[in-house]
């Protein structure tokens, strides 16, 4: 029997076994694969629905040179129209068809023979059969079922972002940390209660120096809101602040400093939590400098990639004064204080 043969005898809601015993694996997997070219090859189309595990719908068709000698459920590429009605005694216009070509020239057909638990969809273009069509009996309801399945998955996902963007919206410096821990649902498929309880112990934690070693350890996938909170402490270290801004990427926002309106919509939410640490940075809001920081290495990073006067220009503009300027203090990068190991512990709960 040719592969033709064989796949005349699909039919829908077969399952993979019923397919693959008809077929074999290596076939069975090329007509399941939407990308194996399957269709250019065989002119045969299996519309396989993984969600449900079954075949929707199988398409024979001319365009793909399906054998016109091949008979599938009585009917073959290229029969007449009279010899199509003599195979299928209870074939009707498709609903919307007057009889007359459409504007590709196709008149559409449709039965439900009483042997096939599938309706059988023909288009005839040019007095023959072109695209023979074979689909579950089920496929409208199908259809509608999964169009409200798809529906009430995309009102979930837009409740579920609604409530994991909920923080950004929170004034209370606090109610904003535990907002943004309750609904963190980051890629690692961490259960909120883990941000929670790290949420909890960092506005427990009063020590700035252990607030620089989260900013510095953090996981910028789970969103900047504990860097948010960091920088919005009035204990905060100026270094913990200038290391936070370099850390946000500003040499990629630098070239909106002096139009916000052209920040894309993307990008608008870094663009102004780094517009906030300058400004606070602008005003002296952080008195405590006790770590330090080396600000000629970060700025000489910057220069490197400065390559026009307007750039330069730019670049002066956004960023802050103190960003170039080296500050004196403790270097904690390797601290083996105790009160880090407990800070490092908690990071590797969420990180």
């Amino acid at each position: 029997m040719s592969l033709a043969q064989q796949l005349s005898q699909l039919r829908p809601l077969m399952i993979p076994a019923e397919i693959e015993a008809l077929l074999g694996p290596q076939e069975t997997k090329r007509a399941l694969d939407m990308f194996s070219g399957f269709q250019r090859t065989t002119g045969v189309s299996v519309d396989f629905s993984h969600a449900d595990g079954v075949i929707d719908s199988i398409s024979y068709s001319a365009m793909f040179n399906f054998p016109r000698d091949v008979v599938v459920c009585g009917v073959h590429i290229g029969m007449t129209v009279d010899a199509m009605r003599r195979a299928l005694p209870d074939v009707q216009l498709a609903d919307g068809e007057t009889g007359k070509p459409n504007e590709h020239g196709f008149i559409r057909y449709r039965a439900k023979p009483a042997a096939l638990n599938a309706t059988i969809k023909v288009s005839i273009k040019d007095g023959e059969v072109y695209l023979l069509g074979l689909y579950r009996a089920d496929m409208d309801e199908v259809l509608a079922r999964r169009q409200r399945q798809k529906v009430e998955r995309s009102a979930e996902t837009n409740r579920k972002r609604d409530l994991a963007n909920k923080w950004k919206s929170v004034e209370n410096t606090d109610e904003m940390l535990l907002s943004w821990a309750e609904h963190c649902s980051p890629w690692t498929n961490y259960p909120p209660q883990k941000f929670v309880r790290f949420a909890r112990w960092l506005m427990a934690t009063s020590d700035p120096d252990v607030w620089h070693i989260v900013a510095m350890s953090w996981n910028w996938d789970y969103s900047h809101a504990p860097l948010l909170w960091i920088i919005q402490q009035e204990t905060c270290d100026i270094a913990t602040a200038l290391e936070i801004f370099f850390l946000a990427d500003p040499t990629y926002y630098f070239r909106w400093a002096k139009d916000r309106s052209a920040v894309p919509t993307r990008n608008l939410e870094m663009f102004d939590f780094l517009a906030e640490l300058r400004q606070r940075l602008a005003r002296g809001f952080y008195q405590r400098s006790e770590i330090a920081f080396d600000g000629e290495k970060h700025m000489a990073y910057v220069d490197r990639g400065l390559e026009t006067v307007e750039d330069r220009g730019l670049a002066q503009s956004f960023f802050p004064l103190q960003a170039g300027h080296n500050i004196p203090g403790r270097d904690l990068k390797d601290s083996e204080d105790d009160k880090f190991g407990e800070c490092r512990a908690m990071l590797a709960t969420v990180n």
